[in-house]
């Protein structure tokens, strides 16, 4: 059975896609990241469909559209809208894992220290940036209003050829958004204590966007008893595009119904 494709024709669509099935056992909500789009990681939904898992995968406050919609969105509501799309899954499934790419690994996190969650899952999480100039972006804000993006972090050549052709992410950011992420950065790794559900982190050593180091700091400050980090080797930041995208997919799904028995 494939993934059934909803498409809304507004700026800022709840649900790229999801499926549903009416009183579920469990169900998977899966979060994008910065400057992203649910096509990001929508990889994984075959894989979720096979497993027989409903899943949602919804489009988070100014992405999926064009860049300049982020102007004006703060952190808070992309924990909003990933709490909306959560709670949509509690209607119809009795348990609900939480799976979340990069910035999508911050909202997660959040639902996970607010809710009720079967599993998280944080694959490459935003807690720290390796650009040396993310530490002065509350300066640069007011100074350089758009960013550049340095295209689509990709180890595999034809692959990220084919990504950047589908534009997955924005080439160009507001700073502003940008500064709203890195507050997200810092406020989130505080709620990790909360968490307790069973917890999956996921990250490459080669991730030239996001340092190995904020995936230990997840390992370390998340309260669950059970946990555990899994190292990747032959892919960047973009995990869901790159070479090793299947086996993290079926890791990731193996890992859910493991610890949802």
């Amino acid at each position: 059975m494939q993934p059934t494709f909803v498409a809304e024709c507004n700026p800022r669509p709840e649900t790229e896609y999801s499926t549903m099935r009416q009183m579920n056992k469990l169900g998977v909500l899966v979060c994008h990241g910065f400057t992203a789009q649910p096509k990001t990681v929508n990889y994984i939904a075959p894989f979720l469909e096979q497993a027989g898992l409903p899943f949602e995968i919804p489009v988070l406050r100014g992405h999926g559209t064009v860049w300049t919609d982020l102007r004006g969105v703060q952190y808070q509501d992309w924990v909003t809208d990933g709490t909306a799309a959560f709670m949509r899954l509690k209607q119809t499934c009795e348990k609900v894992a939480v799976v979340g790419h990069s910035m999508g690994a911050l909202v997660a996190s959040q639902i996970a220290a607010q809710h009720e969650v079967a599993a998280l899952v944080l694959v490459a999480p935003a807690f720290k940036f390796a650009n040396p100039l993310s530490p002065l972006v509350g300066m640069l804000k007011g100074i350089i209003k758009d960013w550049k993006g340095d295209g689509s972090a990709i180890l595999d050549p034809a692959l990220r050829a084919q990504a950047e052709a589908e534009n997955i992410t924005y080439q160009v950011f507001p700073t502003a958004a940008f500064d709203q992420l890195s507050k997200f950065a810092k406020a989130t790794p505080q709620v990790l204590s909360r968490i307790k559900a069973p917890t999956l982190i996921l990250h490459s050593l080669k991730d030239t966007v996001i340092p190995p180091s904020a995936a230990d700091l997840a390992l370390e400050r998340i309260g669950s008893q059970q946990k555990r980090i899994g190292w990747l080797q032959n892919c960047n930041h973009e995990v869901f595009w790159d070479a090793e995208r299947d086996t993290i997919c079926q890791e990731i799904v193996q890992f859910i119904l493991e610890v949802t028995k």
